[in-house]
């Protein structure tokens, strides 16, 4: 079987084919080879139960993964790439075909046949649907997307940013958060963005990554803040996923995914 692993090296995606295969082998001498033919050991692996650096770290955790979960079922839909990142979703599946998890990667690959990074957001309570293959970047989308972007993130001026916003959307922020909620309009989604200063402030630590959907007409981008806590004065860095749906050049659903929800939330709650 590593042989054939071997031979896709001059294939782009190489590595994340070997990375999901090492999720799906359940031996682990046989894993840690197939690790070590794309992992390197200042690679990294993180997601809200784990932090690692290595590959027999990276090993462990997914031996402690089979220990929970020892039928566990994975699979993962069609990949979207740009330039060397790569994202893509995915689910896990129990014996009786029941989803038991799922969620979103984003892979940091060195060009080299190997990963440098790996950074995993779970979503508990989803039902995914296989994408298809990414066919053509939705350049309007994007331009949309990088324009809603600099207008609340950098120029904060949200007459420009309304002009981005369909009638009716609606801003699905994350409940366990104290300005989670679903919000309907953009009047909604403002007062959303006013409560979320009350807690924090932020400086974009990392500039976001771009990928477009054309067949879903759907926009994703990954970008990392830096947040202050105006209750307890401490800082933490919070790589985020937003995924946006748009219609006729607007703006009609965003969803965002914070990397650990639950500590995110604790932090802005936690005081001095």
């Amino acid at each position: 079987m590593l042989n054939g692993l071997f031979a896709q090296k001059k294939d782009k995606l190489y590595p994340v084919t070997v990375y999901e295969k090492v999720w799906q082998e359940k031996n682990s001498d046989t894993r840690l080879k197939m690790i070590k033919s794309i992992w390197l050991e200042d690679s990294t692996f993180e997601d809200p139960s784990a932090s690692i650096k290595g590959t027999v770290a990276f090993n462990n955790v997914i031996n402690e993964f089979y220990k929970k979960n020892p039928d566990a079922v994975l699979t993962s839909g069609a990949k979207i790439v740009k330039d060397n990142y790569v994202t893509w979703e995915w689910k896990i599946l129990d014996s009786k075909n029941n989803l038991v998890m799922a969620g979103r990667d984003f892979a940091r690959l060195n060009g080299k046949g190997q990963v440098s990074k790996i950074i995993s957001f779970w979503d508990k309570g989803a039902t995914l649907s296989e994408a298809d293959i990414l066919k053509n970047l939705e350049a309007d989308n994007l331009k949309v997307v990088a324009k809603y972007y600099e207008s609340l993130f950098k120029t904060r001026d949200f007459d420009a940013l309304s002009a981005l916003i369909a009638d009716g959307a609606v801003y699905n922020q994350a409940t366990g958060l104290p300005y989670g909620g679903t919000y309907i309009g953009f009047s909604e989604w403002t007062k959303m963005f006013t409560k979320s200063t009350e807690f924090f402030d932020l400086q974009i630590e990392k500039e976001p990554v771009y990928f477009s959907d054309a067949s879903k007409n759907e926009v994703i981008i990954y970008f990392t803040i830096s947040c202050k806590s105006k209750k307890s004065g401490k800082t933490m860095s919070v790589p985020i996923s937003e995924h946006f749906d748009l219609k006729d050049g607007k703006i009609t659903a965003v969803r965002p995914f914070y990397y650990d929800t639950k500590t995110f939330a604790e932090f802005l709650k936690s005081k001095k």
